[in-house]
């Protein structure tokens, strides 16, 4: 998949995101509001440690702000979990409008049309492929807006502190998402094969499994047998291709956020020591500032590092759109409808003149043909397979293209 044909499902995701754009607005604000419980909840537990182990206060008089400090922990949970409530219903959403479109549009295009790929395909694409869409609205969309804000939070919160801490931590967030990009480059392209690998395997194993007995008379079992073993290894080398993505793009984030976190403790720890005397506006560097900036900043590469989590997400719904995309947008032949209303009671006769049957691609099934039905009659249609028969049925209720 080339990366403009990626950017083209990117854009048609997002634009599916107007479906469900309330509930992920509400997302993306109560994880800002997450954000804004994090500071609050770092500056008074460092507040609390100075206090205690610089002037020797007594816990007894910091009942009150330790009391806050439990109520911001509480908040911040309720808070978190109503986030994910929120999420899921907003994916949820999308997914169901998504599946019913989906559904639709096979009810236009008619049976002869859809018995034109495997069953199997058709079930993988209804169910795994939207199903897989689920996690990039309900998590990476909004984890996009919170891995710029909560950042940027925090950032203010420590550059009045001691800029130089502040800017260790800017000058290390961007080779995250740069050493994602670089490791994640395949991994809609893996995913792509993947989905593509299950619809092969959906579409062989339901064929197989409707000609069992066929396959029993010609002694085919074992040839078709090994057939199937061969598409689940397929199936199982494509999957492990993803998870190897994967464990790589989580790998390449823990590693720079601990070498982040470490810069700055080894920053506060020469400080203490005097080796180091800048950063501080010349106030000298106190507990409190390094007490809150170690507590800020893992919870300034979390949000980095959560994006990149569910940036599997992401390149799982690009591999999903794939098909989704195409399928909805492939032109559909238009079946003429005349303008009669029959009346229920009435009987009506058939009668067809050099009638040719076409499958959607264009491509004669039968005929010409001519026959009349008499109204009332019985007709036993009999014929070789594959002389159209089916196409014949499927045709007199305008089921197939003239």
């Amino acid at each position: 998949m080339n990366k403009t044909r990626q950017q083209e499902l990117t854009r048609w995701l997002k634009q599916q995101s107007i479906i469900s754009r309330r509930w992920l607005m509400i997302s993306r604000l109560l994880g800002v509001a997450s954000g804004l419980l994090i500071v609050a909840q770092a500056w008074f537990l460092a507040r609390i440690l100075h206090r205690m182990v610089m002037e020797n206060i007594p816990a007894t008089a910091l009942l009150l702000p330790l009391t806050l400090l439990v109520l911001i922990f509480i908040l911040r949970a309720w808070v978190v979990w109503l986030r994910e409530r929120v999420g899921f219903q907003a994916g949820q959403h999308i997914r169901y409008e998504i599946r019913r479109q989906v559904l639709d549009r096979l009810q236009q295009a008619g049976p002869a049309w859809i018995q034109g790929k495997p069953a199997g395909s058709w079930a993988t694409l209804i169910l795994e492929q939207i199903d897989d869409m689920h996690d990039y609205y309900a998590r990476y969309l909004p984890q996009m807006t919170l891995a710029a804000c909560v950042p940027l939070l925090i950032v203010i919160t420590i550059f009045p502190i001691n800029w130089a801490a502040a800017l260790i931590l800017l000058g290390t967030a961007p080779l995250i998402p740069l050493f994602m990009a670089l490791v994640g480059m395949g991994a809609a392209d893996a995913n792509r094969r993947n989905f593509q690998a299950l619809a092969r395997l959906s579409g062989h194993f339901l064929d197989r499994l409707r000609g069992m007995e066929t396959l029993r008379i010609f002694h085919r079992g074992q040839a078709e047998t090994d057939n199937i073993r061969d598409a689940s290894q397929d199936f199982r080398q494509r999957t492990m291709e993803v998870l190897r993505l994967a464990f790589l793009s989580s790998g390449v984030l823990e590693f720079f956020t601990s070498l982040s976190i470490a810069l700055v403790a080894v920053y506060f720890g020469f400080s203490y020591l005097g080796e180091l005397n800048f950063g501080h506006y010349g106030a000298g560097v106190t507990l409190m500032a390094g007490f809150l900036t170690l507590i800020l900043a893992p919870e300034f590469f979390q949000p980095l590092r959560d994006l990149g989590t569910f940036y599997h997400a992401k390149a799982q719904a690009v591999g999903a759109a794939d098909s989704l995309k195409t399928f909805m947008e492939t032109p559909l032949t238009q079946v003429e409808r005349g303008e009669k209303t029959l009346n229920d009671n009435d009987l009506i006769s058939v009668e067809a003149r050099d009638l040719v049957i076409k499958s959607p691609e264009g491509k004669v099934l039968a005929g010409p043909l001519n026959f009349a039905l008499p109204a009332g009659a019985r007709v036993v249609l009999v014929g070789q397979s594959g002389s159209g028969k089916s196409s014949l049925l499927n045709t007199l209720p305008r089921l197939s293209a003239l």
